[in-house]
């Protein structure tokens, strides 16, 4: 037996041509897709010529899936642009065809259901668990990876029996009797070629990767911030688009954190339709407790996207291009610049003196540990970056976590590295392949979608990342003038405030936040970790914040109430 089900959030052909599951007439397979293939147009002029008495039905990319898997099968996901988790029934050959994309933008989730002789997939983990199609068991090694990294790295989910599908790999099942999944990749990062291109060849690529993401039939938008990632593609989305491109910036606060006096002026000189959105401190506060309740999986981000994307639909954007990927794939992490310096044994041994607790850091054994620990991780550049982006030490974690058990690995020493250039092509993948897929790109899904939103993300198209990786990094970086001076390139002079202004970012004032509106919240979800067997002491944790309004340890009590307010939700028990 096989159930297809699917909630749409029509973007193209609005019709009820392109509604989901659909069927191809000629074949007899049937589809059900999330998310929007950029060079279906392409595909489709290409299948007209290989399948001239073919008529198309819609104009839609999932008529264009289903005839593409027609003309090459499985082959047809190598030629795929775009974000997409797919699930496709063979009918000839009777067999479920599974795939996501690259870099997993789409998620994909799975259990085994019926007494191990069958499998179910979701594009949420809650679509599972709320189906009793998997049972809310913790898995433990997912709470270790989570106070690790403030969320849960795949393949694990937080729920031992649902497993993420890898990005970048298709599977293929019998229907009437399931066999194991063994996906298979069709592609992967380290396999890219890394010949060199020049400037003239990334620009065209970004411009045609902009221009392929702004296709729509609902309105199209974009994120409009103060910084370089978001101007550069709200400058090359002007030329195709004009006024009928709208821009967003959302209002918090005052000062120089606040983006939208500059972002709105960007828009000015562009000539888009802005629209500025204030956020107000009791709008934020229900805002906020709404979105830690959307959350599919717990997280110590994603709040602030959620924000973001619920105030601009509120307005009328259906459909919106984001800056996320840039600091990936051209360095923009101060790490990019740090990491590297550590191949040296002299600053790597005057680091070691420091990473002392009490002596040269005057007690504060947090920071201590947490240096130590990526010198430790020396030379394996992967693990000195899942170290730099730590959430809890394992000191921390001993003193109100013991219980749970530790999983990972100890990271590998038999790594051999040359040049800082070598050193930053390993922490792009890191940081492609581990906080990107597994926190920005989970977040951003379940907090746009939340909002009946689509979320297009063009530095992370498959093309542009296939250029990406081949850019010199001397031409993505430099440690002197503008960050990222690729991008920060291509940005109009009349908008230059925009490459000398420090980096920022829409970030929330967590203190505040468990302080104040979300106190209560805290210290409920503190004690239902600690009805799974923790030991948090949140009171004593608070009063301690009232006292330094230290941002670190607010992030981290942050992430502990995400933690805990996702158990209760969602009934999670060991």
């Amino acid at each position: 037996e096989l159930l297809l089900v699917h909630s749409r959030l029509a973007i193209l052909d609005l019709s009820p041509a392109g509604l989901q599951p659909m069927h191809d007439l000629a074949t007899g397979n049937a589809i059900i897709y999330n998310g929007e293939i950029y060079n279906y147009q392409e595909l489709r002029q290409e299948l007209r010529t290989l399948q001239p008495d073919y008529q198309f039905r819609s104009t839609t990319d999932t008529e264009v899936l289903l005839r593409g898997y027609a003309q090459w099968g499985a082959g047809v996901f190598a030629r795929l642009d775009g974000m997409f988790a797919i699930i496709l029934h063979d009918r000839r050959n009777e067999k479920l065809v599974i795939a996501r994309d690259h870099l997993g933008i789409k998620p994909l989730y799975w259990s085994q259901v019926s007494a191990g002789s069958g499998y179910a997939f979701a594009s949420e983990v809650r679509a599972l668990i709320v189906a009793d199609l998997a049972a809310r068991r913790i898995n433990p090694a997912a709470v270790g990876d989570f106070l690790d990294f403030g969320s849960v790295r795949e393949p694990l989910t937080l729920f031992a029996g649902i497993h993420a599908f890898p990005p970048g790999h298709w599977a293929e099942m019998p229907v009437a009797q399931p066999t194991p999944l063994q996906p298979q990749p069709y592609w992967a990062l380290s396999s890219l070629n890394q010949d060199p291109i020049g400037s003239d060849e990334h620009r065209q690529v970004l411009e045609q990767t902009v221009h392929d993401q702004l296709v729509a039939d609902v309105p199209i938008g974009i994120f409009l911030s103060a910084g370089i990632d978001s101007t550069v593609l709200a400058a090359l989305a002007s030329r195709h688009t004009g006024r009928r491109l709208r821009s967003f910036t959302i209002s918090s606060g005052t000062g120089a954190d606040n983006e939208s006096v500059l972002a709105a002026e960007t828009a000015r000189i562009l000539g888009l339709s802005h629209t500025v959105f204030p956020l107000t401190g009791d709008q934020s506060a229900t805002w906020v407790a709404d979105g830690l309740d959307a959350m599919d999986q717990p997280s110590a981000d994603g709040i602030n996207t959620y924000l973001v994307s619920r105030a601009s639909r509120s307005v009328g954007i259906v459909a919106a291009l984001a800056g996320t990927g840039a600091d990936e794939i051209h360095g923009g992490y101060g790490h990019f610049h740090s990491l590297p310096r550590l191949r040296f044994a002299a600053i790597r041994a005057a680091l070691r003196w420091i990473a002392v607790p009490g002596i040269a850091l005057r007690g504060r054994g947090t920071d201590a540990e947490r240096l130590k620990l990526i010198l430790d991780a020396w030379p394996n550049p992967k693990a000195m970056l899942d170290e730099k982006r730590r959430f809890f030490t394992p000191s921390w974690q001993r003193a109100f976590a013991p219980e749970i058990p530790r999983t990972r690995s100890e990271p590998s020493r038999h790594v051999k590295l040359g040049s800082a250039e070598e050193i930053k092509h390993l922490l792009m993948a890191g940081e492609l392949e581990g906080y990107l897929c597994n926190t920005l790109l989970r977040d951003s899904d379940w907090a746009t979608m939340a909002n009946s939103q689509e979320l297009r993300v063009p530095y992370l198209g498959r093309r542009y990342v296939e250029a990406g990786v081949r850019l010199p990094w001397s031409t993505k970086m430099r440690s002197d003038g503008p960050n990222k001076p690729l991008l920060a390139g291509l940005i109009p002079p009349d908008l230059r405030a925009v490459v000398q202004r420090p980096k920022t970012g829409f970030n929330l004032d967590f203190s505040t936040l468990l302080l104040g509106p979300q106190r209560e919240l805290f210290l409920s979800s503190g004690e239902t970790l600690n009805g799974l067997g923790f030991r948090t002491q949140n009171q004593t944790w608070l009063d301690q914040l009232a006292r330094t309004r230290a941002a670190r340890d607010a992030r981290r009590l942050w992430a502990l109430l995400a933690l805990g307010r996702y158990c209760a939700r969602h009934n999670a028990q060991f």
